[in-house]
């Protein structure tokens, strides 16, 4: 486990940890939550969250345009 920064998504911080090769946890700061979990190869995608999905996706879409992950030119998130 890694931890790779820190995103602020409407008002509220959340950790991006790296748990595996292209394998990402993300948790709340607020109360310290696991929120959701998203995989970046062989291209992104959120697999789980307790995160309205709108809000997960802006999540992820902070820490990928935030270099917090280890992605190399390989996403399409819609």
């Amino acid at each position: 486990m890694r931890v790779k920064g820190m995103v602020q998504v409407s008002g509220a911080t959340y950790r991006v940890v790296r748990v595996g090769m292209g394998l990402y946890d993300v948790v709340r700061l607020l109360d310290d939550a696991p929120v959701g979990r998203f995989r970046t190869v062989p291209h992104t995608v959120v697999e789980t969250t307790n995160l309205d999905p709108e809000l997960m996706n802006q999540v992820v879409r902070a820490a990928i345009q935030g270099a917090k992950t280890s992605w190399v030119g390989r996403i399409s998130l819609a």
